[in-house]
C-alpha cells in the first residue's frame, strides 16, 4: 500500500517509529499518566483520516501504574495497537473498557431502510444545523447507536449522521440481503406512493422482475408506463469480469511498496491498475479509495458481494492498510508480501489467508 499523506492524517509508520525506537521506554523515569495519554492520541491520530466516515475516540487513565482504556471505536485492531504502543511505553498493566461501535440493539436489528421521501442526517443528534448528509427513500443504513429518538446511522456512502428513528424500516440480516441482492431500480422522478410515502429521484430499490418493485415497507409496487426508472443488474454486468481478467495481467508480479507498474504494485496500486484499464480511475492511496463507492459488507456479513467490489482491511499498526478485488467464490485477487496472487478467504480453501478474515473491515461497490 502507498504511503498514506493527508492532511487528517498521520503516518502509521511514523508512530510505530516513536514508540517503537523508545521514544519514552528508553527513559530511566517511571512511565506519567501524561506519558499513556500522549501514546493514546497519536494512536488516535493513526486511526484518524475523516470524521464524517470514522469514529476512533480512544482515552487512557493511570492510577496504581494501571492503564485503564475507555472510549470508543469500530474495531479492535485500534485497541490492540493501543495495548503494544503503551507496553512499549513501559506500562505493564492495561485494562481495557473500550466501546466498540455499533452498539448492539437488544433485539440485533441493526440495519435498517429509509422510509421517507428524504432525511437530513446531521453530525449531531439535533434538529437543525449540523447538516451532515441527507437520506433519501430507500437508502440502505447500518445503525450505529440510539440516543433517545435518534439514531446514528452509516449512510451507504459511509457518513456517519444522526437522523429520527420514525424515519426508518429496521430489518434483520435476511431482509437486509434481500434488499442488497439482485437487479434494482433506479427512479429518475419523485413518485407519490398510496401509503402515503413517496419515492425520490435517485431512490435505489430492489426489482423483482416483471415490472414489479420492492418498496422499502416490504410491500411490492408495480410502477406505471410513465413511471421513469432504469433496471440494473450488477451480478450481470460484463464489466466486472474485464476488471478480473485486468488484474489477472498482473498475476505473478512482486509487491512494491508504492509500485503501480509492469516491474509491480502495492495493494493499491494493483486495485487502481485493474480498475483503470477498464477507464475507471480509483483514487491512489487505500484510506482515500475506501470512502468511494457504496458499503456492500461489513465484518459478518458479505453475502452481498460480487467480483469486481473492493474489499478492505485494517490492523493494529494503522488504519486502512490493504486492499484487494473480490475475485468470487470467497476469493480475492490482491498485491501483498507474497506479490500479486489470489487468495481465499474460506478456511478450507488450500489458498486460505487467516488474515483476510481476521483483518476484514468492509467491502466497497463502485460499479453496478
Amino acid at each position: 500500500m502507498k504511503r498514506i499523506v493527508t492532511k487528517l492524517a498521520i503516518t502509521g509508520w511514523a508512530v510505530l517509529m516513536m514508540v517503537g525506537l523508545g521514544v519514552w521506554s528508553c527513559s530511566t523515569d517511571r512511565p506519567t499518566p501524561e506519558t499513556a495519554q500522549q501514546v493514546v492520541e497519536k494512536l488516535n491520530q493513526t486511526y484518524f483520516f475523516d470524521s464524517r466516515v470514522w469514529k476512533q475516540d480512544i482515552q487512557a487513565s493511570v492510577a496504581d501504574n494501571i492503564v485503564t482504556l475507555t472510549g470508543e471505536t469500530f474495531y479492535p485492531q485500534a485497541v490492540r495497537g493501543a495495548i503494544r504502543n503503551l507496553k512499549s511505553a513501559g506500562f505493564d498493566s492495561i485494562v481495557s473498557q473500550v466501546n466498540f461501535l455499533p452498539e448492539m440493539l437488544p433485539d440485533g436489528k441493526n440495519f435498517a431502510i429509509v422510509t421517507v421521501h428524504h432525511v437530513m442526517g446531521r453530525y449531531k443528534p439535533v434538529a437543525k444545523k449540523q447538516e451532515a448528509t441527507e437520506l433519501i427513500y430507500g437508502d440502505l443504513v447500518r445503525i450505529i447507536r440510539q440516543v433517545d429518538d435518534q439514531y446514528q446511522v452509516q449512510s451507504p456512502e459511509g457518513y456517519l449522521a444522526y437522523i429520527p428513528t420514525n424515519t426508518l424500516r429496521r430489518l434483520d440480516t435476511l431482509t437486509w440481503n434481500r434488499y442488497h441482492q439482485g437487479p434494482f431500480a433506479k427512479f429518475g422522478q419523485n413518485i407519490p406512493l398510496k401509503n402515503g410515502a413517496s419515492i425520490s429521484i435517485g431512490s435505489r430499490l430492489p426489482y423483482l422482475g416483471n415490472g414489479v418493485v420492492l418498496l422499502a415497507d416490504g410491500q411490492e409496487y408495480e410502477p406505471n408506463a410513465n413511471v421513469d426508472y432504469r433496471v440494473f443488474s450488477p451480478g450481470k454486468n460484463p464489466l466486472r469480469q474485464e476488471i478480473l481478467a485486468a488484474g489477472k495481467k498482473y498475476l505473478g508480479l512482486p509487491y512494491v511498496w508504492g509500485g503501480r507498474s509492469g516491474e509491480g504494485a502495492d495493494c493499491s496500486g494493483f486495485t487502481q491498475g485493474a480498475f483503470s484499464l477498464n477507464g475507471i480511475y480509483l483514487p491512489r492511496d487505500t484510506d482515500e479509495m475506501s470512502i468511494t463507492g457504496q458499503f456492500i459488507g461489513f465484518p459478518g456479513w458479505y453475502d452481498a458481494l460480487l467480483p469486481g467490489d473492493l474489499v478492505f482491511y485494517t490492523s493494529g499498526r494503522r488504519l486502512i492498510t490493504h486492499v484487494a478485488i473480490y475475485y468470487g467464490d470467497g476469493k480475492v485477487i490482491q498485491s501483498s508480501d507474497s506479490g500479486v496472487h489470489i487468495a481465499s478467504m474460506d478456511p478450507k480453501s488450500p489458498d486460505y489467508e487467516e488474515r483476510l478474515l481476521r483483518d476484514f473491515t468492509f467491502a466497497k461497490r463502485v460499479i453496478d
